[in-house]
């Protein structure tokens, strides 16, 4: 598994064009990636469809310090 990080800058885009293209907002990209929320599954499965890779392949970072925040849908 890959971090959503990891696959972003794979594919060569900006947290801003993969959250256009997931139809999330650019905070809730910046808020998976640094690990301060935990997204919801329908938001796994929009930014795995944008990085055309399976939701099982996404792996937010580190969210071991998280309870059950979730990332709000935009």
């Amino acid at each position: 598994m890959a971090t959503l990080r990891q696959l972003r800058k794979q594919q060569d885009l900006t947290q801003v064009q993969l959250a256009v293209a997931a139809d999330v907002s650019s905070s809730t990209i910046y808020h998976i990636e640094a690990g301060k929320v935990r997204p919801r599954p329908s938001i796994v499965r929009r930014l795995a469809r944008a990085l055309s890779v399976s939701p099982s392949d996404i792996q937010s970072g580190d969210m071991s310090h998280l309870e059950h925040t979730q990332a709000q849908e935009s």
